[in-house]
């Protein structure tokens, strides 16, 4: 049966199955999670001829805490032992006229299979023999991908963020950028933490067994409940093609196994600190610092991590605790960049690039307190000037004077060197973390054992200041805290049960300053931080279950998985109101007062030179800024329910929750001793979030299916103005309504693998798997904050409404809101966005459903000898219904029925036929068939049009937008709104409408320790496609980066237009790490025969290291800064003047204004590309940039003293060369800001959130 068949089925018969699944359930005994952190251990008993033993009685021991299994060797002499504690165990096997095997020092895994075959020679049973069992070295049971670290390597391996799960990183197939500590974006970064193709917010972590996920944001890489390296027994990691006992999301799968006590008492102290005189300079800071003269200083580092760790019995064989704690002191300083007005800016002056360099000879301009410079080829426009150029003759702003006057003066180019620069410093940080873990574990009896984990962590964060002298941003206190319990019951020699309840609570609360209405300048960083108050309490329960069943060669397990989450939050984000000098408020862009243009009277632009196309945006944007022209103020006003209105400032509190249940079945069928299949289905019903206290609307229509709507409309010649208008309603449970969006009732999961063994050293598996994703925590918090009109009511005022025409809206102080302020509409439900308002927000798609992948691979083990193996696999991921955003509102794009032909090509025609001006231009039937009005004056209407278009160039849309809405030069025969949406200019949603492909080779080289010495080298050649790759959380429309826009369908109406190579595509990636204990002292290869003072000089020496690279990361150019051909908000990118021309990009350093570039020559890059026509939406992801490489070290000594116990010291280096890469998501790429165009601007972090190389010393007492 193929998958697409296996999906009709079960779509169609979806509940039937559910209750039968769920009766199965119910008839078992308690069950026990798939993924519970447990291990298992399979074998084959034979006699020396290779016939196989039944009846042999087979018994698996620890010494370490008295645990005992038994069994007996089945029909074809095979063994299995399921839900083991990890560790190291003796085997021992007895059979009647046969010698009593003995196999020791077996490691078992976390959720891993072992084998170990057993050979049987003749003689007595009293007759016991030592024998060396088949341990594989390669995975012999199924078709996943991974592996399992184990506390050597997480101890040893230089660990630059002590991040346990960060180890998720060596992996073939896994995206790896370092996170930087003062970018939150960072971990919005779809790039950070992509597994095999799949999204960077879909891994699934587990301690003990337990959800310690986010479930709000889903961090990669992370665990709420902090992991110490010395709490952690193992780690493993499933990357692809796990079983139906895994799941939640369909991501990796990352098992991790808190330490238990055993029979002997240990423990450890440990002190490491990191130190600014081993630290060198960040690249952009030290560039920085010697553009102004000064001496390269690296920013402060002085890191203190403490802690210890003991374990042991507290009754021999029966009762063991394990207990640790850490404590980690950091006062740095980090490398930030802030965007503050120039000197000449702040004093009254405008600088501009001219259109002809011979009319700027350069000299000096005078402006409100003194005289500047000015560069040839460039402009400086005095205070006297721009009161001419300003409308109302008032020019630059005192009061934008006054504000600009108390920033730092610039030290970087910034935006564009002139007007909006930069000022980078050593920002001062401060933080405390403290973390608590205690595990208890009891062996009631051979047959039943139990584990209770508390963990707990108190930490105190501060946010950089954004200026010297200022207080940090925000402070974040965070208590987050776990408890778990579990339960193992062996029933028998073949049944087994495993019980996990577990409670993880985020316990976070950030203090911001935000507590008064702002007004914030356009591209200018504010001086008085507008941080947002903010808490939350995310506790999930979960409780996982299950029952495995040996029969004869099957291995059935049967499970379920239970959470349920509750978010309890705050935040005061939207509860003040906003003002912003926003040239995008205005029509023209601030374009309508340049020097060269129009300059409509009153203002006088005579005798002043023209501004450079390629320098418009600058002058734009500063225009308004200078003038001080607050053009867009947004209104918040927030109602509970009742519709009873919130006082400004009040904070909004929302108590969310979901619930999620999973359960599955499986069976692993060894057929043969050399042929393994296994078979599973897992099935996923998560409900959709909902406010649990009722402060919950929804959309009185299917958006999903009203956008689908319109297009179809718009298709057949019908505007968009008869479309319903959209009306908000109380939603959710709590009010008896519908939800968010409906319950996807059909998240069916089929698994199958096989592993076969064709020869003694090679093994070939393969597997395919359906995997579901985990979404809906973002989509709510990010609809209720931007989208629920009527609970949480932004109003915006209207576009060029309030210009540089009105005298009442010019800046007065930063916490001055403009008498423009939209009042409050009434409360109470429906409630209706007002009509004309081209508000720009958010909104739910409630046709969303469960995105999906189907994952397949083909596997070829070698097990190479000497503990050497090689993996060569085949990976491949093929995603659909993936989240993808969008405009629910974009223009449509109409057709004329009468011509047949579409606004977008219409509009094309209408482009390149005035190219060169209106005289001449022959009538095109669509504008004569759809806008006959705009005919007059002795010019069709065809004319008419081009004009209208051509003046708003190439701000194409705002063409469109007066004409439908205004009527200026004519609405369509339609009337007003046949193309816009008469209530959104925009109205950004995540739908589930997109796809993505993924394919990779991916090979891993692994030494096994032995000898002294273990490594992994992993490579993946791998190429990704898709529509978008954002993740889930953060606003709908905040997804600019890498240059242009990559994450958002700028064109709705066409999403084939964006798919392209994903953000995490990246072409060659290596990996390696790798522990030496170095040959030298006693018993060792060199001084063998060393005395002991000697051999406390040369031995016990041991190097470690992990070493990363890639490819080039992808990046794009945006269309320009004020142009939007396609859609109201989104410019887009880019497109190619010649699509089968690239520019050339190679790392070039001091090439723009003294910093690197992505381009080889970034004029000429510059040269290659062109503005958008309507319908198009650029290039995506078809450039690339630097990749990441970095070297990590270290040299440990160790001191044996008496007892047992012993003395550890260790200098870790992280980034060993010293190489900067730098980051394609931090790139300046505006073609109407030529200046600046092609510049990178910031490093990719390898160490403390910086670029530069830092060292740290280790030392470590144990026993």
């Amino acid at each position: 049966m193929n998958a697409t068949r296996f999906l009709n089925i079960t779509r169609s018969h979806g509940m039937l199955a559910l209750s039968v699944a769920a009766c199965v359930l119910a008839a078992l005994p308690q069950t026990a999670l798939g993924q519970a952190g447990t291990s298992a251990l399979q074998g084959r008993i034979t006699d020396e001829q290779g016939g196989v033993l039944p009846g042999a009685t087979v018994v698996l021991s620890s010494a370490a805490t008295g645990t005992e299994r038994e069994t007996v060797s089945g029909e074809s002499g095979t063994y299995q032992f399921v839900a083991l504690p990890p560790g190291r165990y003796d085997l021992r096997v007895e059979l009647s006229s046969f010698r009593t095997a003995v196999v020791e020092q077996i490691d078992l895994r976390v959720d891993s299979t072992s084998r170990a075959d057993v050979t049987l020679t003749v003689g007595g049973v009293t007759e016991v023999v030592e024998v060396a069992a088949e341990v594989p070295i390669i995975n012999t049971t199924d078709a996943s991908l991974g592996n399992v670290i184990g506390g050597t390597q997480i101890r040893e391996l230089p660990l630059e963020a002590r991040n346990v799960v960060g180890l998720l990183a060596l992996q073939p197939g896994v995206v790896f950028i370092p996170q930087t500590d003062t970018d939150p974006d960072t971990a919005m970064d779809p790039r950070y933490g992509s597994v095999s193709g799949s999204r960077a917010d879909q891994a699934n972590v587990t301690l003990d067994g337990i959800d310690v996920n986010d479930a709000e944001n889903q961090n990669a890489f992370t665990s709420v409940l902090r992991v110490t390296l010395d709490s952690v027994q193992e780690f493993r990691v499933t990357t692809s093609n796990y079983g139906a006992d895994q799941g939640r999301s369909s991501g990796a799968q990352v098992s991790l196994v808190t330490r238990s006590g055993t029979n002997a008492f240990s423990g450890s102290g440990y002190y490491v600190n990191r130190d600014t005189r081993f630290s060198s300079n960040e690249y952009f800071l030290k560039l920085s610092q010697l553009q102004a003269g000064e001496p390269s200083e690296a920013p402060k580092l002085d890191k203190h991590i403490f802690g210890g760790s003991i374990g042991g019995p507290i009754r021999r064989d029966k009762l063991f605790f394990f207990g640790n704690f850490e404590g980690l002191n950091d006062a740095r300083e980090s490398s930030v960049d802030r965007a503050v007005p120039s000197d000449t800016f702040r004093d009254g002056i405008l600088i501009y690039q001219c259109a002809s360099a011979a009319q700027c000879p350069g000299g000096t301009v005078t402006g409100l307190t003194g005289t500047h410079p000015v560069q040839p080829g460039f402009y400086g426009m005095s205070p006297a000037e721009l009161q001419r150029v300003d409308p109302l003759h008032v020019g630059p702003s005192v009061a934008v004077s006054e504000q600009f006057n108390r920033y730092p003066s610039p030290n970087g180019s910034g935006r564009d060197g002139r007007n909006i620069m930069s000022h980078r410093w050593g920002a001062p940080i401060e933080n405390e973390f403290r973390t608590y873990i205690g595990r208890l574990d009891y062996r009631a009896s051979d047959n039943d054992s139990f584990f209770g984990r508390l963990n707990f962590q108190d930490d105190t964060e501060a946010n950089t200041p954004l200026y010297p002298d200022t207080p940090p941003q925000s402070t974040e206190s965070t208590q987050n805290r776990g408890v778990a319990i579990g339960y193992d019951k062996v029933l028998g020699s073949n049944k087994i049960n495993t019980f996990r309840y577990g409670y993880t609570l985020v316990d976070q609360a950030t203090a911001g300053l935000l507590s008064d209405n702002v007004v914030d300048f356009r591209f200018i960083d504010d001086f008085d931080a507008a941080t947002s108050s903010n808490g939350r309490h995310v506790g999930t329960h979960n409780i996982a279950n299950d029952f495995s069943w040996i029969k004869g060669d099957h291995n059935l397990k049967f499970g379920a998985n239970l959470r349920w989450v509750r978010n309890d939050n705050f935040t005061n984000e939207n509860s003040f109101h906003d003002g912003s000098l926003n040239g995008s408020w205005v029509l023209g862009v601030g374009r309508r007062y340049a020097p060269g243009g129009a300059c409509p009277a009153p203002a006088n632009c005579s005798g002043l030179p023209a501004v450079a196309d390629g320098d418009m945006a600058v002058y734009a944007d500063s225009l308004i800024n200078v003038l001080g022209v607050v053009s867009q103020v947004n209104a918040h006003w927030n109602y509970d329910i009742d519709g009873s209105l919130l006082p400004v400032g009040e904070p909004v509190r929302r108590l969310y929750a979901a619930d999620e249940y999973e359960l599955y079945v499986q069976d692993s069928w060894k057929i043969r001793n050399n042929l393994t299949v296994a078979a599973g289905l897992r099935y996923s019903l998560f409900s959709p979030p909902y406010e649990a206290n009722g402060q919950q609307v929804t959309p009185s229509v299917n958006l999903g299916e009203w956008f689908t709507a319109r297009g179809e409309n718009a298709a057949a010649g019908i505007p968009t103005s008869a479309s319903e208008l959209i009306t908000f309603v109380p939603g959710g449970p709590k009010n008896d309504a519908s939800g968010y969006y409906a319950w996807d009732k059909n998240n069916f999961a089929p698994r199958v693998s096989a592993a076969w063994t064709p020869a003694a050293r090679l093994v070939l598996r393969g597997g395919y798997s359906l995997v579901y994703d985990r979404v809906g925590a973002g989509i709510a918090t990010s609809f209720d904050a931007g989208g629920s009109f009527g609970l949480g009511t932004e109003l915006a005022s209207p576009v060029n409404s309030f210009n540089e025409d009105s005298p009442v809206v010019r800046f007065e102080g930063i916490n001055v809101i403009p008498p423009s302020l939209p009042s409050a509409p009434p409360g109470g439900f429906p409630s209706t966005p007002e009509i004309g308002n081209t508000e720009i927000t958010t909104s739910i798609d409630s046709s969303l459903v469960t995105p999906y992948s189907h994952v397949f691979n083909l596997v070829a083990g070698f097990d190479l000898g000497g503990d050497y193996s090689l993996e060569a696999a085949y990976v491949g991921r093929r995603g659909r219904n993936q989240l993808v955003r969008r405009d629910l509102s974009q223009p449509g794009n109409l057709v004329d029925p009468a011509s047949g032909v579409d606004y977008f090509t219409a509009v094309r025609q209408l482009l390149d036929a005035s190219a060169n001006g209106i005289e001449g231009v022959a009538p095109i039937p669509y504008w004569e068939n759809l806008f006959p009005g705009a005919a007059g004056g002795g010019l069709s209407a065809t004319q008419v049009m081009a004009d209208a278009f051509q003046a708003n160039a190439p701000d194409y849309v705002t063409g469109l937008w007066v004409a439908d809405q205004f009527c200026d030069p004519s609405c369509s025969r339609f009337g007003e709104f046949a193309y816009f949406t008469p209530q959104y200019g925009s109205l950004g949603a995540l739908s589930s409408v997109g796809r993505s492909e993924y394919d990779a080779m991916q090979l891993t080289l692994r030494k096994r320790f032995s000898r002294g010495h273990q490594f992994d080298l992993n490579y993946t050649l791998s190429r990704g496609r898709d529509h978008a790759s954002e993740v889930e959380r953060g606003d709908v429309f905040d997804n600019f980066g890498s240059g242009g826009y990559s994450g958002f369908l700028v064109n709705s109406w066409n999403p084939d237009l964006n798919y392209s190579y994903a953000d995490y595509d990246v072409r060659h990636q290596i990996n390696i790490n790798g522990l030496v204990e170095l040959p030298f002292g006693q018993g060792r290869l060199v001084g063998s025969d060393a005395g002991s003072v000697l051999n406390t000089i040369i031995g016990d020496w041991s190097l470690a290291g992990i070493l990363r690279w890639t490819s080039g990361f992808p990046f794009n150019v945006i269309n320009c800064r004020s142009c939007w051909s396609t859609n109201w908000n989104l410019q887009g990118n880019a497109e190619l003047v010649d699509p089968g021309r690239l520019p050339e990009t190679s790392t070039t350093k001091d090439v723009v204004d003294g910093f690197p570039s992505p381009f080889a020559d970034p004029e000429a890059a510059l040269d290659a590309f062109r503005f958008q026509y309507p319908g198009e939406t650029g290039i995506r992801n078809l450039l690339r940039g630097d990749g990441y490489f970095g070297i990590d070290a270290s040299v440990g000594k160790s001191f044996n003293m008496p007892f047992g116990h012993r003395l550890r010291f260790r200098w870790d280096v992280f980034n060993l060369t010293n190489t900067p890469r730098f980051d394609t998501g931090n790139v300046t790429m505006f073609p109407d800001i030529s200046t600046t165009f092609g510049r990178y601007d910031g490093s990719l972090a390898t160490c403390d959130g910086a670029a530069g190389r830092c060292m740290q010393a280790n030392l470590r007492y144990e026993w």
